[in-house]
């Protein structure tokens, strides 16, 4: 019978363990990992939260799991951030539905329309599961690289659309980062750990005769099957991690965070909210200062009238991270901070570049004579998988794509009914009664023995649009919001919150389908080759051929899972949307860590790469909260100060204010500038005993407020002799300003006025500073380093060893001659400014070139 509602038993809740028993089961593994928005607001007495991360589903399970354990082990445990997780749907299960026995199709309890009918030009569009967890609980776990070919691309100005510390990243290896590491965490390494034997050898040798031999000229290389499964235990005394899912590794956290905390939730560094949907980031100043949320009614989910909308306040120093999916990443973000108008020379870039992959399936019976296949050992059971790689030439460039090459027996027996036509069958599943796995054998070598089964999925790139804007050409793919109001509008809660829909144009262009023609013929003419068979035989659809085809066909666009690209990562603000650490270039405190952020797409399963850019995005972030090493003296480097700045050298200039001074009690010299309490008071400190021409600068420093704004002049010009406008604009100045804040045009998040960037002149590529802890928040404020080469008309400016800015001016002129805009002096002095709120120096050190 059909149940209309579980059973409450009736028993009260205990405290310990408050869990509910309901008609089947103990509610106890979601009591245990998740919390309600009460307790949410209950553990702030603890401390508010460092940081949240929107959806636990592949990318914000896994990042969010990074966070606790990468600051779990930082040297001073108590800078490690706080993190929250909001995901908008329930909890389902605990692992890989595959790695559950026979549980038949769980996942449609959560199933829910990535894109609304009415909402989309495509009707293709499958619905997605919706739940913590999210698709890494029910992907296929085919997971190659991108290849390098995919990383070295440009653009239409020859500029590579891959940041190279990010190539640098995924392709390092004997660390633990990038795919070398993410393979082996996800289980595609060791390759084939699960599928081996004489019908994979023979398969894989044939197969590379084939590509060797050029037979089919568009195909490049035949590579073990990098599926992310681990069949092979981790070390002795250990299981194997089996396949690969990202809401174990945040279970696991969730649980050992308890542990180390005691079930205090005061002293928790990690928690998880279901059912709660995030609908707007509330952004003031370039800064993200609230979070709306929708709490979804578990008995009515669908009616958002039911949801009761709450708003969670953020400190100056937290950090949001949107790990959706591209669809709805895309939606929050032109929601909540639509760039302004000066940071958008070409108009919004969010929305644009949507890329999703073509992709066909096709089947066919291969008589065992024809692949001169010896006859099966009758105890062995038999599946090959292989990775076959390719490539064509279209009007965009290089399109690359793949096979998913399956191979098995062909079972045409009653008791696995479909198998005959199914390679893929017995690939992926937990059997764990025995019985099953001798009727899996005796079928092997019953009817139909004669011939194996293949099938080859073939997975191809497709190219996004990045010039046109959203909304603009209908012939190209984007994601916009509908305007506000009416029809295009979301509504929430009692209060009627009204938040705009996402509109999906999805196209297939010329050169799409150009990469899914050339696909699909190599499909078939390398079966042809493998199998010696003239050309035309794989399309033919008779039994008593050596070749039978049978059947398949292309899937539609929408239906892949794999849209990207509209969030792109890039170190030019005017031709991305975020830094190559995934951070929005126009908001401060916002990352994202999902498939949207892909500048190409290439013909690789998003996740392996997704993976490895969420562990390098997490990186970055803990990297915030650790301090840099205080040198000192360091070989072949003047000290430009030592304590006391006054018999250092240097002087105030009397330009504006006097706010400089020797800090006390600390235990290295500092000097200090400005006033607190967000004070402006705009001044200059500058070294008086020597001129500089070509040098490198290396100095730290460390601000309390996320309102502290401050700049190094290089070059400068004696001040006495010039009034304040011409002697700011003769100066270079390297700035410190983690508000981005563009005083001419009143705009936060401008990369021509944010940390590391040379005021007006060359933008800071990516945000790189270490987290301003408030003055009373208990935790210390990390130092940061700069350091400056300023060489003939070239600048470069590293802040914490990444570079950040560079340029070359157009002209240098002598240290007399005035100067504006982009031509600077050739020589002249250091100084060191204060503006707003208090910023602190140590190490000032130069050498000269």
């Amino acid at each position: 019978m059909v149940l209309n509602r579980l059973q409450d038993s009736g028993e009260p809740i205990q405290t310990v363990p408050d869990v509910q028993r309901t008609t089947f089961s103990l509610d106890g593994v979601s009591r245990f990992v998740c919390n309600t928005w009460e307790e949410i607001l209950g553990a702030q007495g603890g401390g508010q939260f460092d940081a949240i991360v929107i959806g636990s589903g592949m990318y914000g399970a896994y990042t969010a799991a990074k966070l606790f354990e990468f600051g779990r082990r930082m040297d001073q445990q108590n800078q490690a951030p706080r993190v929250l997780v909001l995901e908008s749907g329930p909890f389902l299960i605990t692992e890989h539905v595959q790695n559950l026995t026979r549980i038949g199709n769980i996942g449609s309890l959560v199933l829910e329309n990535l894109v609304e009918p009415g909402q989309t030009n495509e009707n293709t569009f499958v619905q997605h599961h919706r739940c913590i967890g999210g698709k890494s609980l029910f992907w296929g776990g085919w997971s190659p690289r991108l290849v390098e070919e995919d990383l070295d691309k440009v653009d239409t100005d020859g500029d590579l659309l891959w940041p190279d510390d990010v190539k640098e990243y995924l392709f390092q290896n004997n660390q633990q980062d990038g795919y070398e590491y993410i393979e082996r965490e996800i289980g595609a390494y060791p390759v084939q750990d699960f599928i081996r034997g004489p019908l994979y050898e023979n398969l894989k040798t044939k197969s590379e005769e084939v590509v060797s031999d050029n037979k089919v000229n568009s195909l490049k290389a035949v590579l073990a099957p990098p599926i992310a499964v681990q069949g092979e235990t981790p070390g002795s005394g250990l299981f194997s991690l089996d396949k690969f899912s990202s809401l174990p590794l945040l279970l696991d956290s969730i649980r050992e965070d308890a542990e180390i905390s005691g079930g205090s939730d005061a002293q928790r560094k990690l928690f998880l909210v279901p059912y709660a949907e995030v609908l707007k980031l509330e952004t003031v100043n370039g800064r993200v200062t609230q979070v709306v949320v929708a709490l979804i009614d578990p008995a009515n989910p669908q009616d958002k009238s039911k949801a009761r909308v709450v708003r969670l306040d953020l400190k100056p120093s937290a950090m949001v991270v949107i790990a959706g999916n591209t669809i709805n990443s895309t939606r929050l973000a032109l929601n909540s901070f639509p760039r302004p108008q000066q940071l958008a020379p070409t108009g919004e870039l969010m929305g644009r570049n949507l890329m999703f992959h073509v992709r066909d399936n096709f089947t066919w019976r291969i008589r065992r004579d024809a692949l001169n296949l010896p006859q099966p050992d009758p105890t062995v059971i038999k599946t090959a998988a292989l990775h076959i790689t390719g490539s064509t030439q279209t009007n965009q460039g290089v399109g690359q794509f793949h096979f998913q090459f399956y191979a098995a027996p062909n079972m045409d027996v009653p008791v696995f009914p479909g198998a005959s036509k199914d390679p893929e069958r017995f690939l992926y599943q937990m059997v764990p009664n025995i019985e099953d796995v001798e009727s899996i054998r005796e079928a092997q070598r019953g009817i139909g023995n004669d011939r194996i089964v293949v099938r080859i999925r073939t997975v191809g790139e497709t190219f996004g649009d990045r010039t046109s804007p959203v909304g603009s050409n209908p012939n190209v793919s984007w994601i916009g919001v509908n305007p506000f109001g009416g029809t295009g509008d979301d509504v929430y809660g009692t209060e009627q919150l009204r938040v705009p829909k996402a509109y999906v144009n999805l196209v297939e262009n010329s050169d799409d389908v150009a990469v899914r023609n050339n696909q699909s013929q190599a499909a078939f003419a390398f079966i042809e080759a493998l199998t010696n068979q003239p050309s035309g035989s794989a399309g033919i659809q008779d039994p008593n051929a050596p070749i039978e085809y049978c059947g398949g066909g292309a899937d539609g666009i929408g239906t892949t899972y794999h849209e990207s690209g509209t969030l792109w990562i890039g170190t030019d603000y005017t031709k991305s949307v975020t830094d190559a650490n995934g951070r929005f270039h126009h908001v401060s405190n916002c990352y994202c860590v999902d498939q949207s952020i892909f500048p190409t797409v290439g013909s690789a399963n998003p996740v392996p790469t997704g993976i490895a850019l969420s562990r390098k995005i997490a990186g970055s972030i803990i990297e915030r909260y650790q301090s840099v090493d205080f040198v000192g003296d360091e070989p072949g480097f003047q000290t430009l100060y030592s304590g006391n700045f006054l018999n250092d050298g240097w002087k105030i200039t009397s330009l504006g204010s006097q706010n400089f001074f020797d800090v006390s009690n600390q235990p290295y010299p500092v000097l200090g500038a400005g006033l607190g309490n967000n004070n402006v008071s705009l001044g200059v400190v500058w070294f008086t005993r020597q001129k500089f021409q070509d040098f490198i600068l290396k100095l730290d420093w460390r601000a309390f407020d996320i309102e502290a704004n401050s700049g190094i002049f290089l070059r400068m010009p004696d001040p006495e002799t010039l009034n304040a406008n011409d002697f700011y604009d003769s100066s270079i100045e390297v700035q410190i300003d983690e508000q981005g804040y563009d005083f001419t045009n009143d705009i936060y998040g401008s990369p021509l006025h944010k940390t590391g960037s040379v005021y007006e002149i060359f933008p800071a590529q990516r945000w790189a500073a270490k987290v301003f802890q408030s003055r009373n928040s208990g935790k210390t404020n990390c130092w940061n380093s700069y350091e400056i080469r300023v060489q003939g008309n070239e600048i470069e400016v590293k802040l914490n060893d990444l570079l950040v800015s560079s340029g070359t001016f157009a002209e240098l002129l002598g240290f007399d001659a005035p100067s504006d805009g982009n031509k600077k002096r050739s020589e002249g002095y250091i100084g060191l400014q204060c503006h707003t709120e208090v910023v602190q120096f140590r190490n000032i050190r130069i050498r000269e070139l």
